[in-house]
Parts: C-alpha cells; sequence; structure tokens
C-alpha cells in the first residue's frame, strides 16, 4: 500500500468519522473511496463494517463520559436491531453483485434526492416527551437492521428519523443512542462478511484510524458542526458514486491519475 493511499484512505475516514457520528450517509464515501481503489463491490461493502466499528465504538465512548447515553434504551433498541442486521448482511454477501449495484444505485438516488430537498426534516425534533421503548419500536428497529446489515448506507438517518420524530428524542441524545445501537450490530454483520471473504482487512483497519479521529471530533464537539457543509460535500459525493456504479464514468481511473 502506497503513502498516497494511506493518507487517502485516513483523510477521507476523518470525513466519514465525523459525518456519520453527527447525522449519517457518509458511508458512500468509504464506498466510492475502496472501488476507486479497486475493490469489487460487495467486497467494499463489507469492507465498510470494519472503519464502523471503531468509529462508533469512540464515539459511543465519548457519548457516555458525557453522560448523553441511556444503556437500558440502546440495549432494546440495538438487540433487534442486530438480529436484523445479521440477516441482512447474509442478502448482501449472497445477491449478485450486478443486483447489489442496482440496489445501492437506487438507495443512493433516494438519499440525494432526500438531502436535497429534504435535508432537515430528520433532524428536527416533534416536540413530543421521551417515553418507554415500545413492541412496536423494536419490531421497526429490526426491518432497520434487515437495511443496515445489507448496506448501512444511510442508516444514521433512518435511526434518526425513529429516534427523533418517533420517539421524541433531542438530536444530541438520539446521535449517542445511534453510536450505541450500530456498535452493537455492526460485529454481527461483519462477522458474515468476513466468513464470506468480503473484507479487505488493510484498507479496513487504516480507513478506521481517520474514522476514530472523525467519530471523536464529532461526538465532543457535536454543537459546532457545519452541517451544511457536510451535506453539500455528501451531495458531491453520491452523485459521483452513482455515476461511477452506473459506469458513467470512473472514478478508480481520476484516482490513478492523482496516485
Amino acid at each position: 500500500m502506497s503513502f498516497s493511499v494511506i493518507i487517502l484512505l485516513i483523510c477521507s475516514g476523518i470525513f466519514v468519522g465525523v459525518v456519520n457520528t453527527f447525522a449519517g450517509a457518509a458511508a458512500v464515501v468509504s464506498i466510492s473511496v475502496y472501488t476507486a481503489l479497486g475493490l469489487p463491490i460487495d467486497v467494499a461493502n463489507g469492507t465498510n463494517r470494519l472503519p464502523v466499528l471503531f468509529q462508533v465504538g469512540a464515539a459511543a465512548f465519548n457519548f457516555r463520559k458525557q453522560r448523553l447515553l441511556d444503556y437500558s434504551v440502546g440495549l432494546k433498541l440495538g438487540i433487534p436491531t442486530a438480529v436484523g442486521a445479521f440477516v441482512g448482511a447474509e442478502f448482501a454477501a449472497w445477491v449478485d453483485p450486478s443486483i447489489f449495484v442496482v440496489l445501492l444505485a437506487t438507495i443512493l438516488i433516494l438519499l440525494f434526492a432526500l438531502l436535497i430537498f429534504s435535508p432537515n426534516r430528520i433532524l428536527k425534533g416533534n416536540g413530543k416527551p421521551l417515553r418507554g421503548v415500545r413492541k412496536l419500536d423494536c419490531f421497526w428497529f429490526f426491518l432497520v437492521g434487515l437495511y443496515g446489515g445489507a448496506f448501512q448506507i444511510g442508516m444514521g438517518y433512518v435511526i434518526l428519523g425513529l429516534t427523533v420524530m418517533g420517539m421524541g428524542y433531542d438530536v444530541i441524545t438520539a446521535n449517542a443512542l445511534k453510536s450505541f445501537i450500530v456498535m452493537l450490530y455492526i460485529p454481527l454483520s461483519l462477522v458474515v462478511f468476513m466468513y464470506h471473504g468480503q473484507v479487505n482487512y488493510s484498507y479496513g483497519f487504516v480507513h478506521a484510524i481517520g474514522n476514530v479521529i472523525g467519530a471523536y471530533v464529532a461526538s465532543k464537539y457535536a454543537t459546532r458542526i457545519n452541517t451544511q457543509f457536510l451535506r453539500w460535500i455528501l451531495i458531491v459525493f453520491i452523485a459521483l458514486t452513482v455515476l461511477d456504479l452506473l459506469k458513467i464514468i470512473s472514478i478508480r481511473n481520476a484516482l490513478e491519475h492523482i496516485l
């Protein structure tokens, strides 16, 4: 692995750690970097779980230090999410890569539309008082786990939407819960991809260094993050990734000229 590739993985990892800790969807950056470096889409998807594990661990630890993390609620929501993630990861590991590309491109287009036309909808609370976890909440998080196990991209927005709009948590507390819930289910999905040989450990561990740095910064200084800047960076990455998946452009060829 060249020095320039190491720098690319760490720098992109820092950005991913910041965005995913504050909101979500930055997995698209990881996927685009991995595929641009030559990984097949299924291996890129599996490898992405490795840095995310370290990222959410760092964020959850820092949120806990600030007394923002409710372990009880996190466990009640995280366990059904983990079960769903295991099933979803098995689906992603077995599905034909060409079908996976189509599914991923569709999800990214939907996410692109959300970031363009309604970026703040799921980040604003609905004023409801906090309440306990209901059986219906566990069912929704099981479905969330199915999606997260298969794709991961946009999981932060989905979890924030359920905890902020559905359960009435403020954004900061919801972000703490999100980090803990992801930390619970990511190991199960990672094990599935490891079993199927769809994890590149060298890229994953180097990318994880940046993820941890970004997650620590975001969890400590969450209220100071310029969300509009992050939003537009994500929009650009999503657009480029979709174009690359549809073979309209080649990010890999562009990076080869730079690196």
